[in-house]
């Protein structure tokens, strides 16, 4: 079973990191809404203290997971926070398991598949991450952060490396192939019936956000929030979702 931490009372809040991401990227969060919230923070397959022995971890099998953590839990229905991959996850849990989903959180995330070109450089990333992992963490991590942004950052951006590094390499090739193996849920934003809160960054050059906004629809339960900043908004904009999470 995956690893989770529960704390606080109320409706419940599941928050579903990013790839090379764990539960406590979601800590200040948490903090600020424990008082409110049933707060579930977890690691997915592969991440953190969650082990995994798959070749692959599709989003469908990760869905499975925290399906289960809900079910220990006796958690009926529950509004799940994902960011990037975490993303993913939610919209594959809004598209298989409706009934538990109250609302869905996008944070820097898509409902697009991968295009070719994208499947490729998944591919090409675990290669690289077998070799030096090191230097593609430090090579890669700045990018997660709007260039204007970086500099203000520097200390979230150590942080986000110092987690990185302590994914084990199966467990991020592990995620890669998952990844690149899903498929396109952008029917989620027109047949879920629950509330969906999509958050963008503008500078986001992780997922591509000019193209995803143009499948966006306007429809009562679809809530648009737009910033400048890039791949990690609930740092570089944190008052701004903490608010968007507490209206909920």
């Amino acid at each position: 079973m995956l690893y989770y931490e529960v704390e606080g009372e109320g409706k419940s809040f599941v928050f579903l990191h990013g790839f090379l991401e764990n539960h406590s990227i979601w800590n200040n969060l948490r903090a600020d809404l424990k008082d409110q919230h049933q707060i579930i923070t977890l690691d997915l397959l592969g991440h953190g203290n969650s082990e995994t022995d798959n070749e692959e971890n599709t989003m469908e099998e990760m869905v499975d997971e925290v399906i289960a953590v809900l079910d220990v839990l006796n958690i009926a229905q529950a509004t799940f926070i994902g960011h990037s991959m975490g993303g993913y996850v939610a919209c594959a849990l809004a598209d298989l398991y409706p009934e538990r989903v109250e609302n869905i959180v996008l944070l820097n995330s898509s409902t697009l598949a991968d295009d070719e070109a994208k499947k490729n450089q998944r591919l090409r990333t675990c290669e690289t991450a077998r070799k030096n992992f090191k230097a593609l963490v430090n090579f890669s991590m700045p990018s997660l952060f709007a260039a204007h942004h970086r500099e203000n950052f520097k200390n979230d951006l150590n942080k986000i490396k110092e987690i990185a590094l302590t994914t084990p390499i199966a467990g991020v090739c592990a995620a890669l192939k998952g990844m690149r193996l899903r498929p396109d849920r952008s029917s989620v934003l027109y047949d879920f019936k629950g509330g969906i809160y999509i958050v963008v960054g503008m500078n986001d050059e992780t997922v591509n956000p000019e193209l995803f906004l143009t499948l966006i629809p306007e429809l009562p339960n679809i809530h648009l929030y737009q910033y400048n900043g890039g791949h990690m908004a609930f740092i570089e904009h944190y008052a701004e979702v903490l608010s968007i999470l507490k209206g909920i």
